[in-house]
């Protein structure tokens, strides 16, 4: 006798979540990392904490934009495209000058200088009168992010606008979980 299984699955998966705790696991190691003074891997730990950030928001955008405009959702625009829509068909106030904001771009030109990394050529001669840090010199633009209390704001502000923008989205929490389930069903053959 053969068997025949029908398997039925139904799931909403949200990846955001999964990115936003990574993001704050990262944030706390960091954090405990600090409080130790056993801060080997720190720098480590606070790039993943940013970049998980820079991730979560993209994705709890792309969420909020999906329940808002459904098959109308421009997912293959930019962030800040993407932010700007959600600005004109909900009812937020946000600006790109200021906080939340400021602290979302600055985050998404951090995780695209990591995400497209190209190399950085730097070919200079500077004449000073001050002893130089040489090893500064082989630091890039984007390493200046890296620090807690940017690794803490970065967090902060994307906790912030996420939770501005499922509030102007009139989106229960209970609807950004992951759920579902399934069932299996077997027939045997005669």
């Amino acid at each position: 006798m053969a068997e025949k299984y029908e398997v039925r699955i139904e799931a909403e998966r949200f990846i955001h979540n999964d990115l936003s705790n990574c993001a704050n696991v990262m944030r706390k190691i960091m954090g405990k990392k600090f409080e130790s003074q056993e801060t080997d891997g720190v720098y480590s730990v606070m790039m993943s904490s940013l970049i998980f950030s820079a991730f979560s928001i993209e994705a709890k955008v792309n969420f909020v934009g999906w329940k808002v405009l459904e098959k109308g959702w421009p997912e293959r625009a930019s962030l800040t495209e993407k932010i700007d829509l959600l600005i004109k068909v909900l009812p937020i106030d946000l600006k790109w000058g200021e906080r939340p904001l400021q602290t979302i771009a600055k985050l998404s030109n951090f995780r695209n200088t990591l995400a497209h990394g190209k190399p950085d050529i730097v070919d200079k001669t500077v004449i000073t009168h001050v002893r130089p840090e040489v090893w500064d010199a082989l630091k890039g633009e984007w390493e200046s992010s890296v620090t807690p209390e940017n690794v803490e704001r970065c967090y902060d502000d994307t906790e912030k606008l996420w939770k501005i923008l499922f509030e102007a989205a009139q989106i229960p929490v209970s609807k950004t979980l992951t759920h579902g389930g399934h069932s299996l069903s077997v027939e045997v053959q005669t």
